[in-house]
Parts: C-alpha cells; sequence; structure tokens
C-alpha cells in the first residue's frame, strides 16, 4: 500500500473515532439507497425452479423509519425476466416452443416489522445494530406485451439488515411479487399461442398470474435526524 492511501486510510479511522457521541447515536428517520441484485421469473413457463434464468436488477429506496420496530420502505427499480416452453410444450395445448426476455418497471411501498428494535445502542439502550425483517406491500408493474400496460403486485418477503457506521445501513433482501397479469411472459409471432391463455397448461400454484423474485443487497444513507423524544 503506498504511503498515501495508508494517511487516507488512517484519516478516515481518525474521523469516526472522533466523531462526538451524540452523532455517532444519532437517531434518523428517513434513509436514501441504492439496490442491486438479481431477479426471475415465475409462472406457466417455469412454476417451481427458483432462479432460474437470473438477470440484474438495479435501482433506488427510500426508507421511513415510524420507530425502532416498524418503517415504511418505496423502491423504484429495473428488473428482466425470461423463460421458454423449449422441452415442455407438449404440456401446453397446441404448444410450441417459444422464449421471452423482457425488462420491466417495478414500484412499491412496503411495511417492514423487525425482528429487534434496530438503531445504535450508544444512543438508544437496548437497540441492535442487525436486525432481521419481514415486510408485505402494494406495488405496481409496467412491462410490455402487444403494447405497454400497467398492473397491480403485492410483494413480500423478508431481510436482514447492519447499521455497520453512523449514518451507514447495509442490507439484504429477498422479495416475491405475485402480480395480477398474466402477460408478463409475452412474445410476439408465436401463431396465436400464448402463455397467458388461461385454459393451457396444467394447474399448479401460480397458474394464470405471473410472479417474479428479486434477490437484492442494498446500501443506504441516514438523513434527518431526531431527538429522542420523537421515539418516545
Amino acid at each position: 500500500m503506498k504511503q498515501t492511501d495508508l494517511e487516507y486510510v488512517l484519516l478516515i479511522v481518525m474521523a469516526f473515532f472522533l466523531t462526538p457521541e451524540g452523532v455517532k447515536g444519532q437517531a434518523y428517520r428517513m434513509e436514501l439507497g441504492f439496490l442491486g441484485g438479481r431477479s426471475f421469473y415465475m409462472g406457466d413457463a417455469n412454476n417451481k425452479n427458483l432462479f432460474e434464468n437470473e438477470h440484474s436488477s438495479y435501482g433506488l429506496l427510500v426508507r421511513y423509519n415510524l420507530d425502532n420496530r416498524f418503517a415504511l420502505k418505496a423502491n423504484a427499480l429495473v428488473a428482466g425476466i425470461s423463460g421458454t416452453t423449449r422441452g415442455i410444450s407438449s404440456a401446453y395445448m397446441n404448444g410450441i416452443d417459444i422464449n421471452f426476455n423482457n425488462q420491466i418497471l417495478d414500484a412499491g411501498v412496503q411495511l417492514e416489522v423487525n425482528f429487534y428494535n434496530y438503531g445504535a445502542p450508544d444512543y438508544k439502550p437496548g437497540s441492535s445494530r442487525v436486525s432481521p425483517y419481514i415486510l408485505l406491500g402494494l406495488g405496481f408493474t409496467r412491462y410490455k406485451a402487444d403494447k405497454s400496460q400497467v398492473c397491480a403486485n403485492i410483494p413480500f418477503g423478508l431481510g436482514i439488515k447492519a447499521k455497520v457506521a453512523p449514518r451507514i445501513n447495509l442490507g439484504c433482501e429477498w422479495t416475491f411479487r405475485k402480480t395480477f397479469a398474466d402477460d408478463l411472459d409475452y412474445v410476439n409471432n408465436t401463431g396465436g399461442f400464448q402463455l397467458q391463455d388461461s385454459v393451457l397448461g396444467s394447474d399448479s400454484w401460480n397458474k394464470n398470474k405471473d410472479w417474479y423474485s428479486i434477490l437484492m443487497l442494498y446500501i443506504s444513507y441516514d438523513l434527518y435526524g431526531i431527538g429522542s423524544k420523537c421515539f418516545r
């Protein structure tokens, strides 16, 4: 390591330890962050295989901390989904081999419930710097079928987050989006055969409504410090 690099690292470490305790332990009302991960489709062309035909996903998140246990999180992200009937087309009436590869836009709000009181223990005794959580919410998906479409979705899942620095949070989250559409797997020029036809194929838990899942990592920065009375 070069001397200049070492000096830069030492300055960062010193800045952290010389930060006043009131700042290091401060609670914050909001977070703004970036997310990235992998997405995959589950529907008529894939009703059981997790992480099949993965794609990149990325976006932004905003979290509003109601208190140490509850938070509202909004997200806007881009994700990819794809699938094929190759090898299983005989399961569909007049089925043929088709492949789809589509991009979707997702925006929604979820309620997060932490397992522990999340926060800085030196600011609020009894708080934990690490907490698993579950979430449930409502969102919207924009996608392209025969034309641009928008449908509602229900996101639900679980995650874990950690306060790794006074104003920095890292997290990992896995969610499923149950949509109210069956043509996320739309393909042009298939001779009339489409996976969204409800009379095709066999019954399954996700038949007639498409799903997609996102496994993501995120980093967020705390905003708007608050006093202790806001949590009492």
